[in-house]
């Protein structure tokens, strides 16, 4: 597998230590607005080095079929590391949410399906934010469990890790899950808890593998876009392990400091299935929030 089809390959840009330990001073001392509008004139800065995201936005553009701008695809994307850091963070100024679709994963005790379209790491803002909902849903208060690939982007990872509010959000390594992770998983989600996990991205160990035999044992594959796609078997099985209820989720932006959720309830029966006609329907509804920079129709082929 070549480098820009293999998204752990990926190198963070311009993520030097410093940088990131400046950016995040000045969002401690002056709030997220000041922070994106001071970080554009670097942002200028690092956008000729990403010849690979745009090549990779380019192709998601000729698939989807829209005439897309890798500029403010890619400023987008920057700029959604603030929401995220503060949601998780000291959330000096959480988001305004609105939610969509099934809400009953509001409530906690459920297992969430989650996306790299949109910012769902603002997720846990829910619990400060001001929340857009039916009457009868009060808010969202339980604490969620996020799985992570912490081999891939180590700066930021650290940086993100070591601020983030532990009343709100505990980060898990994707790579240590075990028997102990799945009991200890059931465990909180048993106590009302939320536990998070993409599945929309191939483990790093697979792509390593450079397409192997063992490798495509661990994925399944569905149709996605029009194009035939693998797919992450292990997170699925994981989901369907908790024997809770399983919702497919994404969180757009809608605004300059607003989001909105939208979450499907998946049949158990067939969660892959569900899961990839529901990021199907979002993605074409909101394609400029894809976050994926990398080969993604190309992996394996």
């Amino acid at each position: 597998m070549s480098e820009e089809t293999a998204w752990s390959r990926q190198e963070e840009q311009s993520a030097g230590k410093f940088r990131i330990l400046l950016i995040f001073w000045i969002y401690r001392t002056f709030g997220k607005a000041v922070a994106k509008v001071l970080f554009f004139p670097a942002f200028l800065l690092i956008y000729p080095f990403c010849s690979r995201a745009r090549s990779a936005l380019r192709e998601f553009y000729s698939v989807v079929g829209v005439k897309g701008r890798p500029f403010r695809h890619l400023l987008s994307f920057a700029m959604s590391a603030f929401d995220k850091t503060d949601a998780c963070a000291l959330c000096k100024d959480p988001p305004r949410f609105s939610v969509e679709g099934d809400d009953g994963w509001m409530k906690g005790g459920c297992f969430l399906l989650s996306t790299h379209l949109g910012c769902i790491e603002v997720l846990p803002a829910m619990r400060k934010g001001v929340v857009e909902c039916r009457e009868e849903v009060r808010g969202f208060s339980p604490k969620v469990h996020a799985f992570q690939q912490m081999g891939h982007d180590p700066m930021f990872t650290r940086m993100f890790a070591r601020h983030v509010d532990p009343s709100l959000l505990t980060l898990h390594a994707v790579e240590d899950i075990g028997i102990e992770t799945a009991v200890e998983m059931k465990d909180a989600i048993s106590r009302g808890e939320v536990v998070l996990m993409a599945g929309d991205r191939l483990s790093a160990a697979s792509q390593g593998d450079g397409g192997s035999r063992a490798a495509r044992r661990r994925e399944l594959v569905r149709e996605f876009l029009g194009r035939t796609c693998p797919w992450p078997k292990g997170v699925f099985r994981f989901a369907k392990l908790m024997e809770c209820p399983v919702y497919a989720i994404v969180c757009v932006k809608t605004g300059w400091n607003a989001y909105s959720v939208i979450a499907r309830r998946l049949d158990p029966s067939d969660l892959p299935t569900g899961y990839v006609r529901f990021l199907e329907e979002q993605t074409r509804k909101h394609p400029f929030q894809w976050y994926q920079f990398y080969r993604f129709f190309t992996q394996f082929s």
